[in-house]
């Protein structure tokens, strides 16, 4: 392939911030990548949340090991205030500021059924609360984060630690600057140093992130970080940003040297990315990675059985929110620099998923993801499919 030489200094300079990692030539809008891409066959399939008139939406989900028996679905679940709720899918006019409660579910078999429903986080906002992440630090002690939105420029991160292994929550606190901030499910991580982090992201004002209101383009990503595990709370010094709307939703990986790969969502046709040298705490201008996306969250993570990184994303170039379908994963032996064993989770053009989550349970990975017609407006449901981490790879 001949590289024009503006594209190639491009590259190599990209290259160079990111310390290795690849860059490539943009690609078309409806592009995506991994030719003839297997549709992965899971080892169990269900609609863990069903759409439900007075439950229509179900969203920013994750699924936390309790023990080497138990597992907790923890997820965002929408309520209709109406006393006649629709009885249609898709008619719920549910929108991302309606009524939200954090909910739960337990498995006792590996994910195959769930019960002992119960809300974990009432609602206590003008608006709702969602967007849960769960972080262990020892077999009793958990950290519970989630996002409480009150206004147009009111909408924070707040924190409750657990004693019990997930059975009672102790008192919330803010941790973040009052402003307007936002997380993704499953995206909360502690580090190998015991830092633990918490990516975010929130518009820009002038000389700190969250204290206006969204404006359209102004986007940009940090992380929260605590080293006492959930006393004290700081701030990235600097942010991950780019043209367009910003950069949100980050998805951060901790690599074997001790540095943080970050692959963000923004409005360029494909996934950013960006590097941490000293656990958060600042972060390199976001460049352009290979992997074509529209404008939705990745996630990322290690494979415990295997050590290589698992990264699963909307892959398809697209300026918009849309399509969010295929749902793709891919594999990196390489720590982030390339990707290959491109597979579909999902790939019906008459549907949506996205926003994934992922849990390793022994040679087991459980994915779960929004889900929904792209006939239907917000309403979506979470579909929970189970792969053998080795299907990864065929």
């Amino acid at each position: 392939m001949n590289i024009p030489r503006r594209s190639f200094l491009k590259s190599s300079l990209a290259c160079s911030l990111l310390g290795g990692y690849s860059t490539s030539i943009l690609h078309a809008k409806g592009e995506s990548i991994g030719k003839n891409r297997p549709l992965l066959k899971p080892v169990h399939d269900q609609i863990v949340c069903p759409w439900m008139p007075h439950f229509p939406r179900h969203d920013h989900q994750l699924i936390f090991p309790l023990d080497d028996e138990h597992l907790l679905l923890v997820w965002s679940e929408y309520y209709s205030q109406s006393e006649n709720p629709s009885q249609k899918k898709g008619h719920s006019g549910i929108g991302d500021h309606v009524a939200c409660q954090i909910t739960s579910m337990v498995s006792k078999d590996k994910g195959r059924t769930w019960g002992g429903r119960r809300g974990i986080q009432p609602n206590e906002w003008k608006h709702n609360v969602k967007h849960p992440n769960l972080v262990r630090l020892s077999e009793n002690e958990v950290l519970f984060f989630y996002v409480g939105w009150d206004s147009a420029k009111q909408r924070n991160v707040y924190c409750r630690r657990s004693t019990d292994n997930c059975q009672t929550w102790g008192e919330q606190r803010q941790i973040s600057e009052s402003g307007w901030y936002c997380c993704n499910a499953d995206h909360a991580l502690r580090l190998s140093t015991g830092r633990v982090i918490v990516p975010a992201h929130g518009p820009f004002a002038e000389k700190y992130i969250g204290g206006t209101a969204y404006k359209g383009g102004n986007l940009h990503s940090f992380v929260f970080y605590s080293d006492d595990g959930f006393r004290t709370w700081k701030r990235s010094v600097d942010s991950m940003t780019a043209k367009g709307r910003g950069c949100h939703e980050p998805a951060i990986v901790e690599l074997k040297d001790g540095r943080l790969l970050c692959f963000l969502r923004n409005t360029n046709q494909r996934l950013y990315q960006s590097i941490s040298e000293d656990g958060g705490v600042h972060w390199s201008t976001p460049e352009p990675s290979e992997l074509p996306a529209p404008e939705a969250p990745p996630l990322v993570k290690r494979i415990p059985k295997t050590g290589d990184l698992l990264l699963i994303w909307n892959n398809v170039a697209s300026p918009s929110n849309w399509p969010r379908t295929p749902l793709t994963t891919a594999i990196s032996q390489d720590e982030g620099k390339t990707w290959k064993y491109f597979k579909d989770i999902e790939n019906q053009s008459s549907v949506d998923a996205s926003y994934p989550s992922v849990t390793f349970v022994g040679d087991e990975a459980l994915v779960a993801y929004y889900s929904r017609s792209t006939k239907w407006k917000r309403d979506s449901e979470i579909t929970l499919r189970i792969y053998k981490i080795e299907q990864f790879y065929a």
